[in-house]
């Protein structure tokens, strides 16, 4: 399954290069609203295939909140979403520190699939739940939470697939069928109607941790 993702998604990007990429487009957060103090949200995208519908709801709450974002993915650079969105990026996740971050969101997509099993994003993503920081993730991207641990006793949503529900159950989770889930400091959304909603209840708990 991972081999012909990784076969689709090598195909996908030449494509990309044999017609030309449109512009990247920088993403930037609202400015801070006065007296709300600043805080800086880590978001993950897929370098590849990023779910757009997911990414810029969820991505203009955190910022109306006052919350600073960085971008990453596995290089730097920029990521290219389902619809040939081009978004630049602020740093790639190896060189992401933990302690510079508020919190981590995983934007899904049908690229989030390639990063279910990815060594270093699930390592990043347990250094900011064992801190007690935030840890979101939408659409397919929690499976990537459920295989790092992060889900383990906790109750917890996905995309609604049979097969990503079980991976979520026999990873420890307590699936819920809400379509926002937020369990302490982990937060899963369902899919990319519930990405406002999502960013919201991210920025509620970044601003109420500290």
């Amino acid at each position: 399954m991972h081999k012909t993702a990784g076969c689709i998604l090598s195909i996908f990007v030449l494509a990309v290069m044999a017609i030309g990429q449109p512009p990247p487009i920088p993403v930037k957060p609202a400015p801070a609203p006065a007296g709300v103090p600043t805080r800086t949200v880590l978001v993950y995208l897929p370098q590849q295939l990023f779910n757009e519908q997911e990414f810029e709801p969820a991505l203009r709450r955190i910022s109306l909140a006052g919350i600073e974002t960085r971008l990453a993915a596995t290089d730097s650079g920029v990521a290219v979403s389902m619809s040939q969105l081009v978004v630049r990026l602020d740093q790639a996740l190896r060189d992401v520190n933990v302690a510079d971050c508020a919190g981590i969101v995983l934007i899904g997509g049908s690229g989030a699939a390639v990063h279910w099993d990815d060594s270093l994003l699930q390592k990043k993503c347990r250094e900011f739940a064992s801190t007690g920081k935030v840890v979101a993730a939408i659409g397919i991207a929690p499976i990537t939470l459920a295989r790092a641990g992060v889900l383990k006793g906790r109750r917890a949503t996905v995309f609604r697939d049979g097969t990503a529900v079980d991976w979520l159950r026999q990873a420890g989770a307590r699936y819920s069928f809400n379509e926002v889930v937020a369990d302490r400091n982990i937060i899963t959304a369902a899919s990319s109607e519930q990405a406002r909603a999502f960013g919201q209840a991210i920025a509620n708990a970044v601003l109420k941790a500290r």
